[in-house]
């Protein structure tokens, strides 16, 4: 049976299982990154920012794999100099992320600018109850949202599938139908990762909502990686190569993976290409190896 999808552009994201390649989300303008001026986030290294979005796009034609560039940014006016850049080089589909403020400066400017809802994903929404945000997703007619499941770090798969699932939000409802009643017909669904132990519980998670649910499901898996330095701190305990080796895992499992600062986008998709064409390896010799541990 051939694999459900939503499409953005030529972008197919899967759902409902994983024939398709999981689309890989790399992250610019995230909070101390190095070409933003420490002092003034409006100001950046213009030069170096089209070149780390042309070498991820560069990466996604040699592999074969889909990619999308996720627009971060901490203050209102940083987003919009972010994305006045971004749209006078590059083309949606993209993903708006930062902070809550952030998102509705970008919000604003996307819907002023005439750029459709259908052209990116917002991202993120965790529950119903902030209701400023409610109204601005109904406002800008919002088509697709990630969902960020937020739990601690030795929550069951159960537990947090039931936090999708649960009626739980405002108005008695849960919050994959709360979003679908205001419009967003295209919801992805977010692990949330703290520690090497949630992201097992995340990818057994992902297994039961894109069974169940036929939703498409992903995280970011090296979030974890934190907590022992920042890469471009001490490559020692935070390194390049760790974090390819958990992506290869994860992709799996994952119908979409924000694998985080843009910089690591050469070995990410590396690793998740050479883990892509292991699986295919296994299932064309009808290799059960996953169920052997």
């Amino acid at each position: 049976m051939p694999q459900e999808y939503f499409l953005y552009g030529d972008i197919k994201l899967g759902y409902g299982g994983y024939d398709l390649p999981p689309i890989m989300i790399g992250t610019m303008f995230y909070q101390s990154q190095t070409l933003v001026d420490r002092k003034n986030e409006e100001i950046f290294d213009e030069e170096k920012a089209a070149k780390r979005i042309s070498t991820q796009k560069a990466l996604a034609k040699q592999y074969k794999i889909p990619d999308l560039i996720e627009i971060s940014a901490v203050t209102p006016q940083a987003m919009v100099k972010y994305l006045e850049f971004y749209f006078d080089k590059f083309e949606p589909p993209f993903v708006l992320g930062g902070t809550f403020g952030a998102r509705v400066a970008g919000l604003e400017w996307l819907s002023e600018n005439g750029v459709k809802p259908n052209e990116f994903i917002y991202n993120a929404v965790s529950n119903l109850k902030n209701m400023k945000e409610i109204e601005l997703l109904q406002k800008n007619k919002i088509t697709s949202a990630v969902v960020l499941i937020l739990a601690s770090r030795n929550m069951s798969s159960t537990q947090r599938y039931s936090y999708i699932t649960e009626n739980n939000q405002p108005g008695n409802t849960n919050i994959i139908d709360g979003l679908k009643k205001i419009g967003i017909k295209n919801i992805w669904v977010d692990g949330g990762v703290i520690d090497i132990e949630s992201l097992a519980h995340i990818l057994e998670t992902q297994q039961l909502i894109s069974s169940s649910l036929k939703l498409p499901v992903g995280t970011a898996p090296t979030l974890f990686l934190f907590k022992y330095s920042s890469p471009r701190l001490n490559k020692r305990f935070h390194t390049k190569y760790r974090k390819a080796s958990i992506m290869a895992i994860a992709s799996w499992f994952s119908n979409f993976l924000f694998y985080g600062a843009i910089e690591d986008a050469k070995e990410c998709f590396a690793s998740v290409f050479q883990a892509l064409e292991f699986k295919k390896v296994l299932k064309n010799n009808n290799i059960k190896l996953l169920d052997k541990l």
